[in-house]
């Protein structure tokens, strides 16, 4: 570690030497030239120069260069690049906007930049930034296009069941997913129990999948991150968007406060199933159920040096029923509150400042005539920040900060009332604090090899129990040629907060607990290689990864588990290790009228806990050996598409028993069953295609999209658990449990209208 930490400071002091030559910076933002959205990820590259640099997440760039003329590229997925002659005599300013790219007729298809072959020359893997616009794109069931959904296309994702937006990533548990929404985390990502994500595609700019060769500015989880970002909102003038489909609507509204200087954004969504199934009820009962998101942004801009944004974002489920004095509710939900300000110090700093409030809750209410008990569990965030950009060189790009957050954990509150004057409660608080210091330089050595090297420390503190290590991360990129390179990542995550759960998805009845003396951090290191080719002038982008992850102080519930008015939840704990490996093939196709990927997975995980099957190691719930995904877009003409999903996973895995026996008592006895090793057994093969169909017409100011989708074409009958049934053998005449498969949705249409003004 003293050997690491000594090379990142004799790379970051060696700099000086490559400022002998007389250099000045351009340095500026990349917006829409429509409505003044920020480009995150944008890429400026020079001409004769094997390198460049991308926008960062508010769309800033920085680039020094000689004393010279330049020719600088700068594009952005969708969007039509631009080529600029510059005489760099001193520092420059360059702020840069970009036309969105239309249908041509005289093209074939939809051009999408090239990005200056992002993939071959920057030392990033496993990152993919997925674009808004081709979320939309795909068929989605009810017709809810969700980006969690997409995210399980990509390799090394799957999903958790049928019909989920629960995913896991390289077998690693739903927990150690870091999902942030404008870098507020969000701890339970889902809608009716898992089945859509909170996140409306009508309020968000962009999304990052990160399964591997982790930044040194992202901690806390060990298998992924999805960044989301929101919209800012336009600056130049008001527009609005949303859709009506079979179970929900929504609407979005974005426009100036002050022209080119301040914005808004607001979007809400609901459904109405409580409202469809209230004509159905017998008299004298109710019952319904709902959920709905709320994003809200507003910014405003004081000069080029200094913006500040305030975002926020409030989602709830809600379930509820009465009849006679009997009533039952149950909701749960993610509440965020993030104020940021960006500050320009000159034109190779740039640092944000953020404050971050965060709430999820959990809560189950029974009442019966006047008594009633309320059950809750819950996790809330008090987060402060401050990450700095640096771009010293063109060939330097060093990121470094600090975090601290102050958490509140509630694993169980109970309060009992008996009637007006008499109550009881109890509840099980948490109190931690996590902080960290963070930095990351990404720094091209010649025209072949470029690393990115990170360093993480965090600081966890929970009563008496403090721990501290060091987290290295990097990753190495050697270039073959202009259309093919080699890469080398390795990176070392702490997890401090845990969701134990007994399912494949967050639901919310699941609780998070803080690491302790008793509970420890979740370790894990993951290496992986990877090539990286681009054919036919960049049109198809494919990529081969190996990874091997391991991963210890892993944790499940013990046998019989009791959660609520337990103090000492931490004792219903076992713990154990953990490994998983394997390989992802990615081909995508960029240009033309058919675009999209094509996605294979093949990979295992494994789990070995002292305390469960005997202590033998046994594969993880995770575990499924082959998982295929396809997804494509074909473009007919300006107004109409197709678009299409296929996927195929392996069974997943379970424990069934093998057989039963009886236990003698009383003279007579009982049955039980005998269960074989844990996870032993796969559930039946899924497969199962999705298409759409898009019609798009302008009826005066308004853009419409007519949309069929069809979920489960050849309605196949897929696994969605499976349970025991005492059934009579035909051929013996003796009863015996029986193992029946429960599936859920057939094949189902859905019609959507979608518009913009």
């Amino acid at each position: 570690m003293k050997k690491f930490i000594t090379l990142c400071c004799l790379i970051l002091c060696s700099l000086n030497c490559l400022f002998a030559q007389k250099k000045h910076t351009i340095s500026g933002y990349v917006s829409d030239i429509k409505n003044g959205e920020m480009l995150i990820g944008s890429i400026i590259s020079v001409a004769k120069q094997n390198t460049g640099t991308a926008t960062n997440a508010y769309g800033f760039y920085s680039i020094t260069l000689a004393e010279d003329s330049h020719y600088v590229l700068i594009s952005f997925v969708g969007y039509k690049p631009q080529l600029k002659k510059i005489f760099l005599g001193a520092d420059l300013r360059l702020n840069i906007t970009l036309e969105p790219q239309v249908y041509e007729t005289k093209v074939v298809g939809i051009t999408v930049n090239k990005k200056a072959r992002e993939n071959i020359n920057r030392p990033k893997m496993g990152i993919i930034d997925i674009p808004v616009y081709q979320i939309k794109e795909l068929p989605a069931i009810f017709g809810e296009k969700d980006l969690l959904k997409v995210l399980q296309l990509l390799p090394g994702v799957q999903s958790g069941s049928e019909g989920s937006a629960g995913f896991y990533v390289r077998g690693g548990g739903p927990d150690q997913n870091l999902i942030l929404l404008d870098e507020a985390i969000i701890y339970n990502p889902f809608h009716l129990a898992g089945f859509f994500s909170t996140f409306n595609g009508d309020a968000i700019k962009s999304v990052s999948l990160i399964k591997g060769g982790f930044p040194a500015q992202y901690g806390g989880r060990l298998s992924s991150i999805i960044d989301i970002s929101m919209k800012d909102g336009n600056d130049k003038e008001y527009h609005g968007e949303g859709g009506v489909g079979l179970i929900s609507s929504r609407l979005m509204l974005e426009g100036p406060i002050q022209k080119d200087k301040s914005s808004f954004m607001i979007s809400g969504r609901r459904t109405y199933l409580d409202i469809l199934i209230k004509p159905f009820l017998p008299k004298g009962i109710s019952a319904g159920y709902y959920f709905y998101d709320l994003n809200g942004k507003v910014n405003y801009k004081f000069s080029d040096k200094d913006k500040i944004y305030l975002s926020s974002y409030l989602g709830s489920d809600v379930f509820s029923t009465s009849f006679s004095k009997t009533s039952f509710k149950v909701d749960w939900g993610n509440k965020s509150i993030v104020g940021r300000w960006n500050h320009l110090f000159n034109s190779k700093l740039f640092s944000n400042t953020t404050l971050i409030y965060n709430d999820y809750v959990f809560s189950n209410t029974d009442q019966l005539d006047k008594i009633q008990i309320k059950l809750q569990s819950g996790i809330r965030d008090y987060t402060a920040k401050m990450d700095f950009d640096w771009f010293p060189h063109i060939k330097h790009k060093v990121k470094f900060g600090a975090t601290y957050t102050y958490q509140q954990f509630i694993p169980s509150s109970t309060k009992l009332q008996l009637d007006s004057n008499t109550s009881f409660s109890y509840q099980i608080f948490r109190y931690v604090h996590t902080s960290a210091l963070y930095i990351n330089d990404e720094f091209t050595l010649n025209e072949n090899i470029s690393m990115n090297f990170g360093l993480r420390a965090p600081l966890f503190i929970y009563k008496k129990y403090t721990f501290y290590n060091a987290e290295p991360r990097f990753t190495f990129n050697y270039i073959i040629n202009k259309n093919s390179s080699v890469k080398l990542g390795y990176a070392m995550m702490h997890q401090f907060t845990h969701l134990v759960s007994n399912s494949s998805i967050s639901l919310p009845t699941d609780i998070w607990v803080p690491s302790s003396d008793v509970v420890l951090p979740q370790v894990a290191q993951q290496v992986a290689l990877g090539y990286f080719r681009n054919f036919n002038n960049d049109a198809y982008e494919t990529s081969v990864e190996v990874y091997y992850k391991n991963m210890t102080h892993l944790i499940e519930y013990k046998e019989g588990a009791q959660i609520f008015l337990n103090p000492d939840v931490e004792k219903e704990f076992v713990y154990g290790s953990g490994y998983c490996y394997g390989t992802e093939f990615f081909v995508k196709r960029n240009e033309g009228k058919i675009t999209g990927w094509i996605g294979y997975t093949l990979a295992w995980a494994y789990r070995t806990f002292p305390d469960l099957n005997n202590g033998k190691t046994f594969p993880s719930k995770y575990d499924q050996r082959h998982n295929v995904s396809v997804a494509g877009v074909y473009k007919f003409n300006k107004e109409l598409s197709f678009s299409t999903v296929f996927v195929f996973g392996s069974g997943q895995s379970l424990t069934l028993p093998v057989g039963q026996y009886q236990v003698p008592m009383f003279g007579s006895g009982f049955s039980a069953l005998d269960y074989n090793e844990r996870n032993s057994f796969k559930l039946y093969p899924y497969h199962r295609m999705d298409i759409g169909i898009k019609y798009t017409l302008k009826i005066k100011s308004v853009d419409a999209d007519l949309r069929l989708d069809v979920y489960n074409v050849y309605n196949r009958r897929n696994p969605y658990f499976i349970y025991l049934q005492n059934m009579v053998d035909p051929r013996s005449g003796i009863e015996k449990p029986t193992a029946v498969q429960v599936s859920l949705f057939p094949t189902i249409p859905t019609f959507t209208v979608n518009f913009k003004f």
